[in-house]
């Protein structure tokens, strides 16, 4: 009976003699055992659930299989993943120095951004000329910095009023009879300006060399104090990134800074046909205080034509 009716004998207890179970025990625990449906039965054994925890929702109180799913325990939530710990680091040295300058320029000045964008053709042009000419003598190859900073530096001083400052009694404009052009390099200590003096007073391999020789000092941490002072204007070039126009931070006290892009073909139209030309972004971001829009707008304008037509450099 036990066999027919799907009973585990280890679940009854036997009134024979010895304890042996009998056919009477078999029907006893028949009869005190929850009457459930074979499937809520199977669903009970899959899940380890007692039917006799379970009540019954059928007629007559017949375990259904869902009140064995209701019975079923839910599923403990998996443990919280771990917060990633928050790295802290000091703000000290150069960074610090660097957030202090970067905080007193934008609470200071009155900037304002002026965008552009330059058809560097012929400038492309006359660099891949200036390479394969003068690099083996020069011991350099003449990069875009280098031909930029020269063209910044002719329009700083065709422009003085660029070229200046706020004096130190904040009630003064200061405009300088020298151009230092500050030019922007990143350096595993951070952001430096080295510093090229009388800027507008040198040629193409002068400025380059000097360019090169006060980067080198800056990544390896060995500047003299008068690399990194005195500019009066700077540079600061991002284009290696792919980025297109930005809006740098104003080194104080200059009046102004020039962001450089990348250079890109484009899609343009000259006399009525579309072309493709080498495309230079500017992004000029001057002291509102200093200078008004007009005249930073020449400005920008000049180094747009000398890009444009750098053999005017020769001038």
């Amino acid at each position: 009976a036990a066999r027919e009716k799907g009973v585990d004998l280890a679940l009854v207890t036997g009134s024979g003699p010895g304890g042996r179970i009998v056919e009477k025990d078999v029907l006893a625990f028949l009869e005190s055992r929850p009457k459930a449906t074979p499937l809520a039965a199977k669903t009970a054994a899959a899940a380890g659930v007692d039917l006799s925890t379970v009540a019954g929702s059928g007629i007559g109180g017949r375990i259904m299989r869902a009140d064995v799913e209701a019975a079923i325990p839910a599923a403990a939530p998996p443990p919280a993943a771990e917060t990633p710990a928050v790295e802290s680091v000091p703000l000290t040295g150069l960074r610090r120095i660097i957030a202090g300058r970067m905080a007193a320029s934008h609470s200071q000045t009155a900037r304002v951004t002026l965008v552009t964008e330059a058809d560097a053709t012929a400038l492309v042009e006359a660099r891949q000329k200036l390479k394969a000419a003068v690099s083996e003598e020069w011991g350099f190859a003449p990069g875009y910095n280098d031909l930029l900073g020269l063209i910044v530096a002719r329009a700083l001083r065709e422009f003085p009023y660029m070229n200046a400052r706020l004096g130190e009694d904040g009630a003064t404009i200061e405009r300088l009879p020298f151009v230092n052009l500050g030019m922007a390099v990143d350096t595993e200590r951070g952001l430096l300006v080295p510093v090229i003096r009388d800027a507008d007073r040198k040629g193409l391999r002068a400025f380059g060399t000097e360019f090169r020789a006060l980067v080198e000092r800056a990544r390896l941490g060995k500047s003299q104090p008068d690399d990194l002072t005195g500019g009066t204007f700077t540079i600061t070039n991002l284009g290696m990134y792919d980025v297109d126009a930005f809006t740098p931070i104003i080194n104080l006290p200059e009046a102004a800074i020039l962001g450089v892009g990348r250079i890109q073909p484009k899609a343009v139209v000259r006399e009525g046909e579309i072309v493709v030309r080498q495309m230079w972004t500017l992004s000029l971001v001057f002291d509102h205080r200093l200078v008004d829009g007009a005249p930073a707008a020449r400005f920008l304008q000049r180094i747009k034509r000398l890009i444009e037509n750098p053999y005017l450099l020769l001038g």
